[in-house]
């Protein structure tokens, strides 16, 4: 900042300081300590110092670090100060945007983990199940959604014959696959195991049969299907209903496709018959 600190602290303390949050440090935390040291008037320097300190709150919470080891950090930046009413208030105010920080980025990564499949980083069965409720509840209001539900053919060679890191790393590339072949607003989900789904939202059964049958194509020559001593294949089945009244309905039909589509030998796409009126 251009400003001589005014606290007694050596370099080498400051150096000491900033090696706690790695090397390089992060910008925000060489800011929050030039601003502290550098400050007069803890009124008229809080809003800088309090900004400074909400992204250190974030980082720690990204990096998984107990709120214990927060409270440490502000307490060696306070031992940089001089003893003085004002440098107390100053980190305080800083440790109190720094925990408020924390905790809304630790809320917000545990939400994500429920969500989130961490293998993958796709997102997971019930995020899956939550769009899907969404959908059919607007289907009154606009086009109703499609599924595509997929089993890896395959999958347990790559697991015998190379191992499951080699299937931790197929699983990855289908992931990749997904990303690369769904269109915008589509969501790609892994429910588990093997099996992935795509949920398109206001997809018509030919539109949606036409993406199943790109992706299946675009597979059999990703390079991130195949491990050393084997591929895997993709088969898919194509769930479609004009008037969807619940998720497992369609889940139903769009599962009985994709075993069809197993049956036949796999790497195919089968498509899903709406059940007659009676049965329903």
């Amino acid at each position: 900042m251009g400003v001589a600190p005014r606290s007694s602290s050596t370099g080498r303390d400051r150096a000491a300081w900033l090696s706690r949050f790695g090397a390089p440090p992060p910008l925000f935390a060489r800011d929050l300590l030039d601003r502290v040291l550098a400050s007069t008037d803890p009124r008229r320097d809080q809003a800088g110092v309090r900004q400074a300190a909400q992204a250190l709150g974030v980082l720690r919470a990204q990096q998984g670090h107990a709120v214990a080891g927060l409270v440490e950090d502000m307490t060696a930046l306070r031992s940089l100060l001089p003893d003085s009413p004002n440098a107390v208030r100053l980190v305080d105010s800083a440790l109190t945007a720094a925990t408020s920080a924390y905790v809304d980025e630790l809320t917000a990564i545990l939400a994500s983990r429920a969500t989130r499949d961490p293998l993958t980083g796709l997102p997971n069965r019930a995020a899956l199940s939550e769009a899907m409720e969404q959908e059919i509840r607007a289907t009154g209001r606009l086009s109703p959604p499609a599924l595509l539900l997929i089993d890896l053919d395959g999958f347990k060679g790559v697991n015998d014959t190379d191992g499951h890191l080699a299937g931790d790393a197929v699983l990855k590339g289908v992931a990749d696959l997904l990303r690369e072949q769904v269109r915008d607003g589509d969501l790609a989900c892994r429910l588990g195991g093997d099996e992935f789904a795509v949920l398109l939202p206001r997809t018509t059964r030919a539109q949606a049969t036409k993406v199943a049958k790109r992706i299946v194509e675009a597979s059999r020559s990703a390079a991130g299907l195949a491990s050393p001593s084997a591929r895997v294949h993709l088969s898919m089945g194509v769930g479609w209903l004009a008037t969807p009244t619940d998720p497992d309905e369609l889940v139903a039909i769009t599962d009985a496709a994709m075993y069809a589509a197993k049956a036949t030998g796999g790497d195919a796409v089968r498509v899903g018959a709406a059940p007659a009126a009676g049965q329903r």
